[in-house]
Formats: structure tokens, sequence, C-alpha cells
């Protein structure tokens, strides 16, 4: 029997000490959060992130935060960030947006990579081939989303460990793809590595730097990666929801009591 559940309910009580914020009934597939600069999307999806994960960082916030279901009877929650992100290690001169793509990219410790799943085909030979045809229909969306400037995925030829695309007959790197393309590819990277399981994302604003055709397919790409994960998603861009997600919309400044 599963004893596992999607977010239902949150509720903050004196939020910046302020006012009292209460979100019921949220859908188990889709939610989209909207409402204007400044009006608490982020911090609703931060302190979401620091309770479901029993993040310390949840006592520099104002206010109290209840969710229904507790953080022990939640499914796994991630929270993909857009690319004002944090810098990972500020001893590194690569921009947030690289290092983040570089971790759901190469072997990390963490262990939750694209490099990590492949290896799983060595640990786990019964499931090599699963494995295979999943990585294969993942490099068949983003192919198909970077048809546009002619690009196609691949394993590197030199280091089979690495990501690379090509273009023609020239060979691009990660580092030199365009800010909106490496924010797409760690979107994708990220929901693929859940592996169709039970999952709740949070996404904080996914289409800065996104082109709007992409924006638009984001949503279904992320349900056709896993159909199984509850998407919780603050966005400013019409263009997330307008193919069909409309009823899903939910808007801040109707959360307050």
């Amino acid at each position: 029997m599963n004893n596992f559940f999607y977010i239902q309910s949150v509720e903050i009580k004196g939020l910046w000490g302020k006012k009292d914020v209460c979100w019921k009934s949220l859908y188990p597939d889709v939610n989209i959060l909207v409402g204007i600069n400044g009006s608490g999307k982020t911090t609703l999806l931060n302190m979401m992130e620091a309770y479901y994960c029993n993040n310390k960082d949840l006592k520099k916030y104002k206010g109290e935060f209840i969710g229904n279901p507790s953080p022990s009877k939640v499914y796994p929650v991630t929270y993909i960030r857009s690319f004002d992100s944090p810098v990972l290690d500020k001893r590194k001169s690569e921009t947030p947006l690289m290092q983040e793509l570089k971790q759901v990219v190469y072997q990390n410790n963490d262990g939750v990579s694209l490099f990590n799943y492949r290896m799983k085909m060595l640990d786990y030979p019964k499931e090599a081939s699963n494995i295979q045809k999943r990585i294969n229909q993942l490099f068949d969306i983003i192919d198909k989303l970077f048809s546009e400037t002619r690009k196609t995925v691949r394993f590197s030829k030199k280091n089979n460990s690495e990501l690379e695309f090509v273009q023609d007959k020239d060979v691009i790197t990660l580092d030199e793809l365009s800010s909106g393309e490496k924010q797409l590819l760690i979107v994708l990277l990220k929901v693929f590595l859940l592996e169709e399981k039970p999952a709740v994302i949070l996404m904080d604003e996914p289409e800065i730097s996104m082109h709007i055709s992409w924006q638009s397919q984001l949503i279904s790409i992320i349900r056709q990666l896993n159909p199984k994960s509850q998407l919780i998603i603050s966005t400013h861009s019409p263009s997330i929801f307008g193919k069909g997600w409309g009823d899903k919309l939910t808007f801040m400044d109707e959360l307050y009591k």
C-alpha cells in the first residue's frame, strides 16, 4: 500500500510577520502560480522546499509553515531553480548556470547525474536495455527542441562521459551553448533523472532565457519525461500555460487571508 502523497495544501501563518497564506487543494499533476513581482511566489516555493527537504533555511523566513501532508509522507521534492541560483562553488570562474549543468551531466558526490545513471547499466545489467531506451528517448526530445538551430546531442567521441552537440559538421561543447539552451537542458536532465518515479517538482520562473516556443512546450515535455510528477511552478510568462494549462492557474494575491 502506498503511504506517500503529493502536496495537498500549504499554509503560512504570519508571512513576513504580516500576512497569512493558505493554498488549499493543490492539483496532483500541474499547479501554476502567478502574480506580480514581490508578491511572494518565490518565497512560498523556497519555504516549501525548506520544509519538505528538512532544510534549516526555513528558520530565516518569518512565518510558521504548515504543510499537508507532513514531510515524512510526501514524495521526494526536487527544486529546479532558474539561472540566477546561488553559485555552487565560489572558487570556480564558471557561471552558476554552467556549474549546475555540469552537476547534472557529470559524476558528482550526490550520485545523481546522467553519468551516474548510465553507469547503472554496468551495475544492473538486466536494466541496461531500459536505461538505454530512456536515454534514446531523452535525446530524441532534445533533438526536436534544438532542431531549429540544427543541433543534435550525443555523447562525446573523445570522452564518453561528456555531452556535446553537432551542428552541421561542427562540434559544440556545453559551455558554448546559450544560456537558454543550458537552462532547458538542466530542466530536462533533472526531470529525466527522477526515473519516472512519483515526485514533487518545484520550479521558479523556468522561462528565464528560454525561447517562447520552448516555454509553450515545457509543461507537456516535463509530463512526458515524468507523468508521475506533481509540478508546482511560478511564472510570469503566459506562454508557459497557454497550451491547455490555464485551468491550473492560481493567483498569489488570492492566497492571502
